[in-house]
């Protein structure tokens, strides 16, 4: 084999369509930026519903174990930890501010419907038909084809909302009031209240606002070009990381279960957790990527990480794609302590490093727990290395980012690679024996 593109045109992959968004409109090409602003409204729809199956799958595999009483408990010290920050703006009467960034996380959940917000004397009221996360895999039928998994609570709340649930008795309990409230309704519905303590009797937000607030800026420059109106350069600019209040909140979320694992059974149930609640849904994008082209390949996994809130440079080796994250999205921000809101830093309750090597943490000792994740999903793929079926797509060198500061490295494998030639350190990372040395 030998590489298909140039250093530029590399570049030129690896560039989000915000940025060819802009390009457009500054040509005055309309048409295309149309187009762009639909491939921008679904670029974290894979991602999104990824992490929605796993998070419900989680809850209900604490539940399956321990018993539900143990799961609730759990799912309560992940609510406390994750709304920390939250009870710090209540206490300190900041309810607009607290509000807003609660607004934000359902208004980036792809597939969600908002109405525009209600505001009285005493509360703001959001409508949501549906919610993009609990109510989204409710409208799908989940709860009732797999009760297992994402239904069969006592109290007939899903695996998901179970979460949500969670944070707001969390929240609750801390502030020392309801401020934050929710009321299901059919079909994946919600209604979420957010009482005004401090505030009441006061106008939190002007009309404008209420309109807003629960659209997001693809939604607002889609409206502004339907009217004629072209002057939407800012809010086309940096939009790959407009989702980051869900994205984040959920990466968070996933880390506290990853805890919560570790303190119940150690690094072995950890990883019997991932096996069965996070490979599945990786399984299931199997045939879609190994269907892809190489170049439909590498523009994919680019986009993917754009829209994963990572800065990385994309390079082309003879037999795969290097992407080079500087830093990945998730574990790598984690290890850094960049989360939006400040929400996360290792040594906090329920975010630990890991003394002891293991085949869950790629072999290392210091790893952070979060990483964990991708061990997994390198073994859902390097287990079956040799089939043409399973596309590496997707392959975490798991020694690349040894510390907070330094990138992490992730190879797109070419259909045509030799998959004998593939560095048997992938393998030896993750505990499984490389094809080479299993045919000598």
């Amino acid at each position: 084999m030998s590489r298909l593109y140039t250093d530029e045109q590399l570049a030129e992959i690896a560039k989000p369509f915000e940025d060819h968004a802009i390009a457009a409109l500054k040509a005055g090409d309309i048409s295309r930026v149309k187009e762009l602003l639909v491939e921008m409204k679904n670029g974290p729809a894979g991602l999104d519903g990824l992490s929605g199956h796993t998070l419900a799958r989680k809850a209900a595999k604490l539940r399956r174990d321990f018993g539900e009483d143990v799961a609730l408990a759990s799912l309560h010290r992940i609510g406390a930890q994750l709304m920390r920050t939250w009870t710090q703006q209540y206490v300190q009467g900041a309810e607009r501010d607290a509000i807003c960034d609660l607004i934000a996380i359902f208004r980036e959940q792809f597939g969600a419907k908002l109405a525009p917000l209600r505001e009285d004397d005493d509360k703001i009221t959001l409508d949501l038909a549906p919610c993009g996360s609990g109510g989204r895999l409710e409208k799908q039928g989940l709860p009732q084809k797999h009760p297992d998994w994402y239904g069969g609570w006592s109290d007939g709340i899903s695996s998901f909302c179970q979460i949500c649930k969670a944070c707001q008795t969390s929240l609750n309990q801390s502030v020392g009031a309801d401020v934050w409230t929710t009321d299901k309704g059919e079909n994946g519905a919600c209604k979420l209240t957010f009482a005004k303590r401090e505030t009441r009797g006061k106008t939190l937000f002007t009309d404008e606002d209420r309109l807003n607030l629960t659209k997001t800026r693809v939604d607002q420059a889609r409206e502004k070009l339907d009217a004629g109106v072209t002057d939407i350069e800012h809010l086309l600019k940096g939009q790959r990381k407009d989702w980051k209040p869900w994205h984040d909140f959920g990466v968070v979320l996933l880390e506290y279960f990853y805890a919560i694992a570790l303190e119940k059974g150690g690094a072995d149930y950890l990883q019997e957790v991932l096996a069965q609640t996070y490979e599945p849904a990786f399984h299931a994008g199997f045939p879609r990527y190994a269907a892809m082209s190489d170049d439909e390949l590498a523009r994919e996994i680019a986009r993917t990480w754009n829209y994963h809130c990572a800065d990385f440079t994309l390079h082309e080796e003879d037999d795969r794609f290097v992407f080079r994250l500087d830093p990945c999205g998730s574990g790598g921000r984690l290890f850094r302590g960049e989360m939006w809101r400040d929400m996360f830093h290792y040594g906090e309750p329920l975010a630990p490093i890991m003394p002891s090597a293991h085949d869950v943490n790629f072999n290392r000792s210091g790893a952070p727990a979060y990483c964990t994740h991708c061990a997994a999903s390198n073994r859902a793929q390097l287990r079956g290395a040799l089939s043409p079926e399973t596309p590496l797509f997707f392959v975490i060198d798991g020694h690349a980012q040894m510390k907070p500061g330094a990138p992490c490295r992730v190879f797109a494998y070419k259909k045509n690679a030799v998959r004998e030639n593939i560095d048997p350190v992938l393998f030896r990372q993750i505990g499984l024996t490389p094809p080479g040395e299993k045919s000598a």
